[in-house]
């Protein structure tokens, strides 16, 4: 681009201003680090309610015996009633909120109920904070989300009671997706064009980098309110997105902001050790008052996602999509850690085994696309855990199968979140994506509460594995459903409602492309630049990875 030339994309400016710089990479590194908490608290669950091996009356010495021990397999028997409390056996140093709060016998359900409580949050204030930052900015939203985060993730370490406990985990769902809802948006705003593929997926590592993080801390510290103080210590690391987390060029452009987009230009550019002389600085100030110019002028809404057949058959099928990885996701990992001896050990093992989709997602999909990969992922991952569900696991050798099974099953599960992100943001057309990202978020948030739900599914029905058999159903309905939705390789994204009724009514029925017998055209890789015009609010993918 010449000296002269005048910028018609945010994109422009941002090369201008390093590609990456310091400044970049530091923000990124800063941004990438809040998925580490948010992972953090979303896998917290599988260590509050961590069950003792044994629980007796307290000032009884004579009910020792068997018949008057309650354990896990008795706690709706009569014996749950004492009257002068009961004793807790935890093996070493383990200690959770089922002794804290005396979630026994009739309120055992209670520990559960907890993390549906949590993620109700989330999802109730999806829609919330995905309007505050449009409306107010990605950065206001985020410093407040993020201050609301911490101060309520340390008021839970001292948490007494289990009122207290679930409207504090409560509102540390609503803080956390306001968090998720504008941290990654700013990150994706900021990245440098070239890399913003490549950033979003090593961004994506870091919330597995943070289930690891949590197995690690809660097998070191093993009482749940010293793991807790961890985890609010490592909000408070948050700091530093103060300093570099400037509000985004795209926003300021949107709302006739053309001064701060300088002034923001300008401390990028010093940090970065780079010189933006006069004639650069009035064509910066020049593009920046004229984009609110260039906006459409419609305002479109969530109903726009269901006026016209194609985009309502695209929406629907989307949400369900949604709504299924994120309840495999998750409802696999809490049903594995019931079922794992060592849940520490399981925990790690699934964290880990989570780099192989996410790290081969995008590889799979620049050759066979985004519809065949999904559909696979989702048929994979169903079958494995109605297999995980059949198993009776009455042996040492038929726990281990069934542990296998679960954990190929939440990888495969693992994939479809990395897949259907950018799936989607492919076939909404650019006038309603994000409103139809806001839609399939509010799904997402659905089969969240839904999953802590999974592991009472046994002793509620009597059906041994039946929280497996659940999950593996839905995944299986969803690679069905998935298989009607239309292939976007190699296809135009749609700009208007017009173009994505066209491109849907002409292909949403062909077999994906991975199944015709054909050579298979070599797709631009994820990581090439994605051009983001400014007249154009880029969705955030609400992820596991997320909200």
């Amino acid at each position: 681009m010449s000296e002269t030339e005048e910028f018609y994309e945010v994109d422009q400016v941002l090369r201008l201003l390093g590609n990456p710089g310091r400044f970049q990479i530091i923000q990124f590194l800063v941004l990438a680090y809040q998925y580490i908490p948010l992972a953090m608290n979303d896998f917290m669950p599988i260590f509050y309610g961590l069950p003792p091996l044994s629980v007796r009356c307290v000032g009884d010495p004579t009910r020792n015996s068997t018949d008057s021990m309650i354990t896990e397999s008795n706690q709706t028997k009569a014996v749950c009633s004492c009257p002068n409390g009961y004793i807790y056996e935890y093996p070493g140093k383990q200690w959770s909120i089922i002794a804290d709060m005396n979630l026994i016998c009739d309120k055992a359900a209670l520990v559960n109920l907890a993390s549906v409580i949590y993620f109700l949050g989330q999802m109730l204030s999806t829609p919330l904070f995905g309007w505050s930052a449009d409306k107010f900015g990605r950065r206001p939203t985020l410093l407040l989300s993020n201050l609301l985060y911490t101060i309520l993730t340390i008021g839970l370490v001292f948490s007494r009671d289990y009122t207290s406990f679930v409207l504090l985990r409560f509102f540390v769902g609503v803080a956390r997706q306001g968090m998720n809802s504008s941290f990654f948006i700013l990150l994706m705003e900021w990245t440098p064009p070239d890399r913003r593929g490549t950033w979003a997926a090593l961004a994506e590592l870091s919330y597995t980098f943070g289930v690891l993080l949590i197995t690690l801390v809660a097998f070191l510290l093993q009482n749940w309110r010293h793991i807790q103080a961890f985890l609010a210590a490592a909000t408070v690391l948050s700091i530093p997105i103060f300093w570099f987390a400037p509000e985004s060029l795209t926003w300021l452009c949107l709302h006739s902001h053309s001064d701060q987009v300088l002034i923001n230009c300008k401390t990028v550019a010093k940090f970065n050790s780079i010189v933006l002389d006069g004639p650069t600085n009035d064509r910066i100030r020049r593009f920046a008052e004229k984009a609110e110019s260039a906006e459409t002028t419609r305002a479109y809404s969530f109903l726009d996602c269901f006026r016209t057949p194609n985009i309502r058959r695209t929406t629907m099928l989307c949400c369900f999509s949604w709504l299924a990885c994120y309840f495999g996701y998750l409802g696999s990992s809490y049903l594995s850690s019931e079922i794992a001896s060592d849940v520490y050990l399981n925990l790690a093992i699934n964290g880990l085994v989570e780099f192989i989709p996410i790290l081969g997602a995008y590889g799979v999909a620049s050759r066979f696309g985004n519809k065949l990969p999904l559909v696979v992922y989702f048929l994979i991952g169903g079958v494995c855990s109605v297999v995980a569900g059949a198993i009776p696991g009455r042996t040492y050798t038929e726990l281990v199968a069934q542990n296998i099974m679960a954990v190929i099953g939440r990888m495969f599960f693992v994939g479809t979140c990395c897949v259907i992100f950018v799936f989607t943001s492919e076939l909404f057309p650019t006038v309603i994506r994000n409103n139809g990202f806001s839609l399939c978020s509010i799904a997402l948030r659905i089969g969240c509460v839904i999953a802590p739900l999974l592991p009472l599914m046994s002793p509620a029905t009597g059906v041994k594995g039946s929280g497996f058999l659940l999950v593996g159903i839905v995944g299986i309905i969803a690679a069905g459903s998935s298989a009607l939705l239309r292939e976007t390789k190699g296809k135009p994204l749609p700009d208007t409602i017009q173009d994505a009724e066209k491109l849907g009514a002409a292909d949403s029925m062909k077999l994906p492309d991975g199944l015709r017998l054909r050579r298979f055209a070599i797709r631009k890789s994820l990581a090439a630049p994605v051009p983001i015009p400014v007249i154009v609010t880029i969705p955030t993918p609400d992820r596991r990875r997320v909200d």
